[in-house]
C-alpha cells in the first residue's frame, strides 16, 4: 500500500504543478502483451499474456521528455490484477526513439486457487526500463523489462510440500496510441 501511495503522490505531483501547466498533455490507451519468466524449483518457465489493457496519460514539458501514468489490468492465470505505472521517456534526439524508465505497482488479484496451488493475493512493485520508437504523435511502440525484489507470487503443491513460484521478470510490448488534449 505504500508504494501505491508514493505512485499516487508523484502522479498528482506532475500532473497539477504550476511547472507542468500549458504543456503537451495526451490521453491516450495501451495494449500490452506480455512475457513471464518464473522459476520453480531451480526450473526456469517462460508463459504469455495477450490481454492486458492501460489508459495511458502522458505530459510533455519539452518535446524530448515525457512523464506517462498508466493504470490498466493485466490478465495472466496466476499472475494477473489491476496495475498502476509511473513512467519517465527521454527521446533520443534528433530521432523518434526513446528510453523509458519507470515503477509499476501491481495488485495480484486473481484468486487461482486449486488443489495443487494458487497464487497469492499481494501488492508487487516493478521497476522497468527499455526503449520505443514514436512512429508519429500518436503511435509508438515499445519493449520494456520488468524486475522485482518481492519475487514470490503463487504456489504448487507436490504432495504435501509446498514450493514457491518466483516472477523472475516480465518483458511487456506495447502499443499505444494518444491524442493531445491540450
Amino acid at each position: 500500500m505504500k508504494n501505491l501511495v508514493i505512485i499516487l503522490s508523484l502522479l498528482i505531483l506532475l500532473f497539477f504543478s504550476r511547472i507542468t501547466q500549458a504543456q503537451t498533455l495526451k490521453l491516450g490507451f495501451r495494449i500490452e502483451p506480455a512475457m513471464f519468466m518464473t522459476e520453480q524449483k531451480n526450473e526456469s518457465t517462460v508463459s504469455f499474456t495477450f490481454i492486458s489493457g492501460y489508459l495511458s496519460l502522458s505530459l510533455e514539458p519539452v518535446e524530448w521528455i515525457g512523464l506517462e501514468a498508466r493504470p490498466g489490468y493485466l490478465v495472466g492465470g496466476e499472475y494477473g490484477g489491476f496495475e498502476i505505472g509511473a513512467f519517465l521517456r527521454l527521446r533520443v534526439l534528433p530521432s523518434n526513439f526513446f528510453i523509458i524508465a519507470g515503477i509499476n505497482h501491481h495488485s495480484n488479484d486473481i484468486l487461482d486457487s486449486h488443489n495443487t496451488g494458487g497464487n497469492y493475493q499481494k501488492q508487487m512493485l516493478f521497476q522497468g526500463v527499455g526503449i520505443g520508437y514514436q512512429k508519429d504523435s500518436k503511435l509508438g511502440i515499445d519493449l520494456t523489462y520488468y524486475w522485482t525484489n518481492d519475487k514470490v507470487f503463487a504456489y504448487s503443491y507436490n504432495g504435501s510440500t509446498k514450493t514457491d513460484k518466483l516472477m523472475s521478470g516480465i518483458i511487456k510490448l506495447g502499443f499505444s496510441l494518444a491524442w493531445n488534449i491540450l
